[in-house]
């Protein structure tokens, strides 16, 4: 009888971290399409057409909730098939709407052209790159989101900066047009070189660990293959088995009121601080340190992610976001305005991706576009709803203190119902022994 052979060693690269600067990259160009960054467009273009602020805000919140239904179709596209045709498709209409920005003439021009970008970043983007680390990785799971994620608050810091310098030098078509030629180059041609389904497509484990050794086999036998080492309790559930756990409702919920809130502070803060006697130029950079203290936050999850249960993390998270939101009722001195953007930028940075994980955790990786896509849209709507029932909030009192106490509150009962949400009893305990490895 031959000897069994010994396990091959894993090759030194996995190319699990391909994935990840893919993440990253993806980020980068979605950060295109957040609201600071359209905030920057938002003058000059109103200022040349003469269009009210409340036209060129509309089609991003209408953007915004068709991005719900392209979530919850996108979903089970990127199970089946994975996310790299999604995404290349995402980011070339992405790409194109930009350019066509750059030529547009009419209002009805950029309502379809942003309702359409809008809804690729927060609806097909955003789910097909939830998806892709989880498929890589389990045991180091936090610590590859976390540098996978980091692309987005970097975009976030450096974006603006470009738009700026390009709008003040050449004009914003000309911005516009730097924009979409970007995201072609940065995150189109990678994604379609490189992206790939899951590890097993390529003959790879997650996280790179060793394939099972080959069985004893005699010389009338034909070897076996080897098979895949499986992480332990790699389980997962069906978007039909998480329906029937209290934790989906939960930490759906609890995601509901993280967004409404965040979405509301988030577009209205600056108004708010120099509502507040707080100057323009101080209020900006306190937005744009909450962009760039987002950075180290995304590195916190991870971190805490591997070491610790992900439930206490996110709730302690919550709270102290509801503690940030409550910072801005004391505003009046202008380092508050800094030690919010530091407190609030943190804990933002840190809450995206500890929500993210939790969902892969609790329900596996086999379904979780499925899974995503339906929870991502009801988030879409809720990031959509926070900014406009803020503005009412303002218009109806002339101030944002009342609002902003009713996010305070939001944030204390996201966490309350992070506390009751329990792990599926199929999966539970597995992360434990993830964090044991």
């Amino acid at each position: 009888m031959a000897a069994p052979e010994k396990p091959k060693r894993p090759p030194r690269f996995f190319y699990g971290w391909i994935m990840v600067v893919i993440v990253a990259l993806g980020g980068f160009s979605a950060s295109t399409e957040a609201l600071p960054v359209l905030g920057i467009f938002l003058k000059p273009v109103s200022a040349e057409f003469g269009w009210s602020r409340a036209a060129f805000t509309t089609p991003i919140m209408l953007g915004g909730l068709l991005g719900s239904v392209a979530a919850l179709l996108t979903g089970p596209l990127v199970d089946r098939f994975g996310s790299r045709w999604a995404l290349v498709g995402a980011f070339g209409i992405l790409g194109l709407s930009f350019i066509l920005m750059a030529a547009m003439e009419e209002l009805w021009h950029y309502y379809v052209i942003q309702m359409i970008a809008r809804s690729m970043n927060t609806g097909v983007m955003a789910v097909a790159t939830a998806v892709i680390i989880p498929n890589w990785f389990i045991v180091r799971r936090g610590r590859a989101f976390s540098l996978g994620n980091l692309g987005f608050p970097i975009g976030a810091s450096v974006i603006p900066l470009f738009v700026q310098f390009l709008i003040t030098t050449s004009g914003w078509r000309t911005a516009a047009l730097g924009v979409g030629i970007l995201i072609l180059v940065v995150s189109m041609a990678p994604t379609a070189a490189f992206l790939r389904r899951r590890p097993e497509d390529m003959g790879l484990v997650p996280d790179g660990r060793p394939a099972a050794p080959l069985a004893p086999t005699t010389a009338a036998q034909e070897p076996a293959p080897p098979e895949p080492a499986s992480a332990p309790s790699d389980v997962s559930l069906t978007l039909g088995q998480a329906f029937r756990e209290p934790s989906f409702y939960l930490l759906s919920l609890a995601g509901f009121f993280w967004w409404f809130g965040r979405g509301g502070v988030v577009l209205h803060v600056v108004s708010y601080f120099t509502d507040g006697g707080i100057s323009p130029s101080l209020a900006v950079a306190a937005l744009v340190i909450h962009s760039a203290t987002g950075a180290g936050g995304v590195l916190l999850a991870g971190f805490l992610r591997d070491r610790y249960d992900v439930r206490i993390v996110l709730v302690v998270v919550f709270v102290l976001t509801a503690a940030g939101t409550g910072l801005l009722l004391a505003v009046g001195p202008a380092w508050l305005a800094l030690t919010w953007g530091v407190l609030y930028g943190v804990v933002q940075g840190s809450s995206v991706p500890l929500q993210r994980l939790m969902y892969a955790d609790y329900f596996g990786r086999r379904h979780l576009g499925t899974i995503e896509g339906v929870v991502r849209a009801a988030q879409n709507i809720a990031q959509a709803a926070g900014p406009l029932v803020a503005a009412l909030a303002f218009d109806a009192t002339d101030s944002y203190r009342a609002i902003f106490t009713v996010f305070v509150l939001t944030n204390l009962a996201a966490a309350a119902l992070v506390v009751a949400a329990r792990a599926p009893s199929a999966t539970r305990g597995q992360q434990a022994a993830y964090r044991r490895r």
